[in-house]
């Protein structure tokens, strides 16, 4: 075989690492909060200091505010307040709502939504824009949900400064998010409103800090995204999030309004995670530039649709990404097939070229293929086994926790020390021409499956397959060009640098992406999205043996950093106080009067302090009967809490039926939740509330109980009636939690240590009682 084109040197392989490392840089710089606006800005903008004052009149004490609960209350008083102020008069949608989930559990709450109907010139249907005003239990909500809320409340004031919108607009402030999206769930089954929309626009976030991230479309929404496309001013969006996003077990208001029928756009920030519902997702740490941007992405969008004219736009979703944040490229998903289709011609009339300049080596194109899926398979496997000695060195389950910098620096160089490795291993001795056709025939392989089975994904493929074959076209002029040698070399060693870095652009951000929204717990997803991007290197590997020493030293030095990188995370404190660990502080009171306090569980060790102020470390145990969970408990000295009071009516009995009607009483104030738990084995069918019939259908449960869940001060009195498919004896298990401990026990808050925070419910009271039915 003649060879025409210029061997490969260790130079092109070092450019590209530096090039990868200022592109690493630049991406991961585009992924700070832009800069926010102060109340100076022109009034027709969208100011995130004027959102944040607003955001400050409704939550300034900075408590939790939970459905239902008086604190919320308080909120819902002060949002209509600040409605009304800008002319806008408001609807209270009061409703007792109920979900039955799968699994055998259900629940109910009781939800007020407040509704802003901004009627449109022309009929037709109308643009939802929602935000929950609920929070979590332990935290005051800064940025789950207040970064919406303030979003939308600057929104309604910019609305009120411009002509009447052509679309309908309704501005929907909904409760109950944080137990089930009851909220939305309630505004889309019994509003009549409801039915008068196309689409809708949420708002959400999972940290304190970091960009608007365009998350998660509807169906048929290829429209809404070209509109972001051209409003953005730095976007951050893919339609691989979404595909990720539906195999996680995450949910928003935009799954109900997607489930009936509504096009939509969802955005979330989602840095400093430690933050996400702990007290630190305050208004103190929320990032003015990240409500900045929320407003931006929503109020862009919102301006050029408002007066589009909705019956008339098109139907489909797009294939997009953004280019690091500087612009956003898109497609129809069938124009993906098409483009995978020419492709596949493009290969195939370049492999007969290739064949007929008889510089085509089958086996170095085959030897190629087979090095691509083995780094890919080997990239996973290095960051599941660095996540795993981190894991046993440190002996924290996630000891990148209060600093990723070090666990990004060992999965990062740990991937580049065995893909190049193993990359060196199949490309020495091949063309550089043959295993840049081997990598863009992997590239088109993908772009091919992912543009019939996942077509989201498919310009992750697509645009490196098209650079690989722009520049196998390119490699094959060269072979026979007339040109001096060192031009061949240089126009040679640009081709394959460039071709390597835009597969670097399709792949870094996705990776960082990854790290941000779902950390390092599935490392094994960065690995993978790294080994694409050591693939891109494989024509670059082939370099001539004269090489291979400093080939040698660079695999050294990648390795020192891998090193550095583990040592760092396993040695590093897990926790810091400003990213503290997750530990609720329980108070248990059983049937015979017994109190245990619960500090944590079996993978979450309280501090010493804690556990010396409760006399020693207590008991590992399953302390519920209805859960598997194993806490860290103490046995104290009773409080005796009064359970919540039953009274059983009997209402038909048989031995193929019985129906018992069960009024509950529990002390009011403060109340979080009402808890009933029946034994699987009961024959239990069914449970009536006032307003809904939840049904129960064999499911399984760990724990051996059904469970019906009630959520705020309305739960205090219910009257229920429970549905058996026959009659048997049945004792059942009721329990009532209120936020926070007893008084006595408050102490203990003060042990719990400056680098633990109460999360999701927070710390709990609890006391249960036995009923035979």
């Amino acid at each position: 075989m003649q060879q025409s084109l210029p061997t490969t040197t260790l130079k092109p392989l070092l450019i590209l690492l530096v090039l990868f490392v200022f592109i690493a840089s630049f991406i991961k710089s585009q992924l700070s909060s832009i800069t926010p606006l102060s109340t100076a800005a022109p009034e027709s903008l969208f100011s995130s200091e004027r959102a944040f004052n607003m955001l400050q009149q409704l939550t300034f004490e900075q408590i939790p505010h939970p459905v239902d609960s008086l604190a919320n209350r308080v909120v819902e008083q002060r949002l209509v307040s600040l409605l009304r102020g800008m002319g806008y008069q408001e609807e209270i949608q009061d409703s007792e709502i109920c979900r039955d989930f799968e699994r055998g559990f259900a629940r109910c709450t009781r939800v007020r939504n407040i509704i802003v109907h901004i009627e449109g010139r022309e009929e037709g249907k109308g643009i939802l824009l929602s935000a929950h005003y609920d929070s979590v239990g332990a935290g005051p909500g800064g940025s789950d949900a207040g970064a919406a809320v303030g979003t939308l409340l600057e929104t309604a004031r910019l609305l009120s400064l411009v002509e009447q919108p052509r679309n309908s607009i309704i501005l929907l402030f909904n409760e109950g998010e944080e137990f089930g999206l009851f909220g939305a769930k309630a505004f889309m089954e019994q509003h009549p409103l409801a039915k008068k929309l196309q689409l809708a626009l949420n708002v959400e976030a999972r940290g304190s800090s970091g960009k608007s991230v365009l998350f998660e479309t509807g169906e048929d929404s290829g429209w809404l995204v070209k509109h972001y496309a051209q409003t953005a001013k730095a976007p951050l969006s893919s339609s691989l999030f979404y595909e990720v996003y539906r195999f996680l077990p995450n949910d928003t208001d935009l799954t109900i309004f997607k489930d009936h029928g509504l096009q939509g756009l969802n955005f979330a920030h989602a840095e400093r995670l430690p933050h996400y519902h702990t007290p630190l997702d305050n208004l103190e740490n929320l990032d003015r530039g990240s409500l900045q941007h929320h407003g931006n992405n929503v109020w862009g969008v919102l301006s050029n649709i408002k007066n589009v004219d909705l019956g008339e736009v098109e139907k489909g979703n797009l294939v997009y990404t953004d280019v690091m944040g500087l612009f956003v490229i898109s497609w129809s998903e069938s124009t993906s097939v098409a483009v995978s289709g020419i492709l596949v011609l493009l290969l195939m009339f370049v492999i007969a070229l290739l064949s007929k300049q008889q510089h085509l080596s089958t086996k170095q194109v085959l030897l190629g293929l087979l090095s691509t899926v083995i780094i890919l398979v080997v990239s996973v496997l290095v960051a599941m086994g660095i996540k795993l000695i981190t894991q046993t060195i440190s002996g924290s389950n996630y000891p990148w926790y209060s600093n990723q910098l070090p666990m990004q620096l060992a999965l990062w160089s740990g991937v580049a020390l065995f893909g190049l490795f193993i990359g060196r291993m199949f490309a020495r001795g091949a063309s550089s021409i043959n295993m840049l056709l081997a990598v863009s025939v992997f590239w088109t392989l993908l772009s091919v499956i992912s543009s019939i089975l996942m077509p989201g994904i498919s310009f992750l493929f697509i645009l490196p397959a098209i650079a690989g074959v722009a520049s196998l076209f390119i490699l094959v002029w060269l072979i026979g060009a007339d040109l001096p040698e060192q031009s061949k070399v240089t126009i040679h060693t640009l081709v394959l640098i460039i071709s390597a870095c835009i597969c670097a652009i399709s792949f870094m951000p996705i990776a960082y992406v990854l790290e941000i929204m779902i950390g390092y717990q599935m490392s094994e997803a960065v690995g993978m999205v790294l080994g694409f991007v050591v693939i891109s290197l494989l024509p670059v590997l082939t370099m001539n043996s004269s090489a291979a020493d400093g080939f040698k030293k660079l695999l050294y030095s990648v390795s020192v950093l891998m090193l550095c990188g583990v040592g760092w995370t396993s040695l590093q404190a897990t926790y810091t106080e400003w990213m503290p660990q997750h530990l609720n502080l329980q108070y248990l009171q059983n049937p015979k009067g017994e109190v245990f306090i619960l500090k944590g569980h079996q993978r979450n060790q309280p501090s010493d302090e804690l556990l010396s102020a409760l006399s020693g470390e207590g008991e590992l145990t399953t302390i519920f009967p209805w859960s598997a969970w194993i806490y860290h408990s103490t046995k104290v000295d009773s409080e005796l809490f009064e359970p919540a009071i039953a009274e059983i009516r009997e209402l038909a009995s048989n031995e193929y039926a019985k129906k018992v009607q069960l009024n509950l009483s529990a002390f009011a104030k403060n109340l979080s939740d009402l808890v009933i738990y029946v034994p699987i084995d009961s024959s239990l069918q069914s449970i009536e509330t006032n307003s809904d019939s939840l049904e129960y259908k064999g499911e399984k449960r760990a724990g051996g109980y059904y469970q019906y869940h009630c959520r705020g001060v309305s739960c205090a009195e219910t009257q229920l009636i429970l549905n058996f498919s026959e009659e048997k004896p049945t004792k059942i298990l009721i329990a009532s939690i209120y936020p926070g401990l007893p008084f006595t026990f408050r102490e203990l808050y003060t042990y719990r240590g400056k680098k633990a925070v109460p999360h999701q419910n927070g710390d709990q009271s609890i006391v249960y009682t036995e009923l035979d039915l």
